[in-house]
């Protein structure tokens, strides 16, 4: 059985996808959080094979649990469950590292489906999104581009240690990289924003979704 660990902060939502799982003979729900600070912890203990989390949530975001469990637990498959349809918020999930994308809409046979892809190792975004999805990606070549989905796991963890105002110095302490790789990486993320400031570059992740 394929294990899951469901992340949301509402709780009626939480209860009502687990209903829905538990009638999977494929699938077992073994736990639940409804904070990504929870989830963390619970994540720990239980392991789960792969992780449904929302995208938008109060404190840190379903991108920022996505990172931290890709660094923390590689092997974690997760899939975004969302109300949220713009393709943006597919991209910044993806890159973050998760496997999957569906909105909250998505029938339950088509959810099974994708945590059994998902757990199998592929990549799965809900069929009504797909082509549009894809057509976003081919016309997403621009040079300055300023889209969520050309920003790296660890570009985005800096983009959110840069609006907690820390310096280049504290960020290469904290995430245990040299002082030139962390200069890089914000030269890599001026370009890709194409922002020109600390400021617009909080106000770019703000509008996308990046720090909530």
């Amino acid at each position: 059985m394929i294990s899951i660990f469901l992340v949301d902060d509402h709780d009626i939502l939480l209860d009502g996808m687990e209903a829905m799982l538990r009638e999977s003979a494929l699938l077992t729900v073994v736990g639940k959080a409804n904070t990504v600070d929870m989830a963390q912890q619970y994540i720990k203990v239980y392991k789960p094979d792969v992780v449904v989390t929302d995208v938008s949530m109060p404190g840190k975001s379903g991108v920022e649990l996505t990172v931290l469990l890709k660094k923390n637990h590689p092997e974690i498959k997760i899939i975004a469950l969302s109300m949220h349809d713009e393709l943006n918020y597919i991209s910044a999930m993806l890159n973050a590292g998760a496997s999957g994308y569906l909105l909250k809409t998505v029938k339950n046979q088509e959810l099974v489906k994708a945590i059994c892809r998902v757990y199998d190792g592929e990549t799965y975004i809900q069929q009504s999104l797909y082509k549009n999805f894809v057509n976003y990606l081919q016309n997403s070549n621009s040079p300055d581009p300023r889209k969520p989905q050309t920003l790296s796991a660890r570009e985005l963890e800096i983009i959110r240690l840069i609006a907690q105002d820390l310096s280049t110095a504290d960020i290469s302490n904290k995430l245990h990289l040299s002082v030139y790789t962390v200069e890089t990486h914000r030269k890599n993320i001026w370009r890709k924003t194409g922002v020109k400031s600390t400021l617009a570059l909080v106000n770019f992740a703000k509008e996308n979704q990046l720090l909530n």
